[in-house]
């Protein structure tokens, strides 16, 4: 498998948290089927090559990304079909990007998976127009960042949504909610609110799968034991760690690390450079 990641611009950089392109290879294919993996962020998926099968158990859905596609955040692993040289470009909006470009509170976006020539047909007309000109990637992430330039003209951030997410990456996930809305003065329930509308997500739901992100990470590149990854990310037994592991992708971390996924080694890749995405915003 290939992976790169690339930066958003500053100039684009309150919508955009990163680009990502991925290429998979013959070699990647070890199982019948590989795992998306959720990291709170809603993307959208440019195929450059091939397609994929998004298979949502949970809620009994499937979507087939074949051009381009937007996809919300969501909770559970996703179990995803493709074959090989299958190549993405993704593109990871950042909180309440989307309803900047489309007025469209990810609160409402409640399916699988949508069309982007519904939600934004002018972006999924220049991306895929290149991509079948087989324009490299870099070069339509350099026509997309010119394109969102346009688009808003007076940049809107909500600065405590920032300000939370920073915070939960910078503590893996261990994040105090209560405390952290007393020390902006404000009521729970409003972070839960304006957070829910920015990202699709609760800011308790967004920290768990934060922690998960850095749980898989350890867990594939970090060589610790089960034991010392639990220790370092605060869980107080190794039974509660299993428990929030399954109930993200539905097996236990050994049976996970047996199979030898692909896929969500992209997710444990991009959870290490996501702090530099809102350091600024840290508190």
């Amino acid at each position: 498998m290939d992976y790169v990641e690339y930066s958003a611009p500053v100039s684009v950089s309150h919508l955009v948290e990163s680009y990502w392109v991925s290429t998979l290879h013959p070699d990647d294919f070890e199982q019948d089927f590989d795992f998306i993996i959720p990291d709170g962020s809603t993307d959208v998926i440019f195929m450059l090559n091939g397609n994929y099968l998004r298979d949502d158990e949970e809620n009994n859905e499937k979507h087939l990304v074949e051009y381009c596609s937007l996809v919300p955040a969501f909770r559970k692993a996703v179990k995803v079909y493709q074959k090989p040289f299958t190549k993405c470009l993704g593109m990871r909006f950042k909180p309440g990007a989307i309803q900047q470009l489309t007025g469209i509170s990810l609160q409402e976006l409640s399916e699988v998976g949508y069309p982007l020539q519904q939600l934004m047909p002018e972006l999924a007309d220049l991306a895929m127009d290149e991509a079948l000109k087989k324009t490299p990637a870099p070069k339509i992430i350099d026509q997309i960042n010119s394109w969102l330039v346009t688009q808003v003209k007076e940049p809107r951030q909500d600065h405590v949504i920032s300000a939370f997410i920073a915070e939960v990456i910078k503590r893996q996930g261990g994040v105090t909610i209560s405390a952290f809305c007393e020390s902006f003065g404000m009521h729970k329930s409003t972070l839960e609110k304006n957070f829910k509308h920015a990202t699709g997500l609760s800011p308790k739901q967004y920290a768990n799968l934060i922690r998960f992100n850095y749980l898989l990470n350890q867990l594939i590149f970090s060589g610790a034991s089960l034991t010392e990854t639990g220790y370092d990310l605060g869980y107080f037994d190794q039974s509660h760690m299993i428990k929030d592991f399954k109930k993200v992708i539905g097996i236990t971390p050994k049976e996970f690390l047996d199979k030898n996924f692909t896929v969500p080694k992209l997710a444990a890749l991009s959870i290490s450079n996501k702090r530099a995405h809102f350091r600024s915003a840290q508190i």
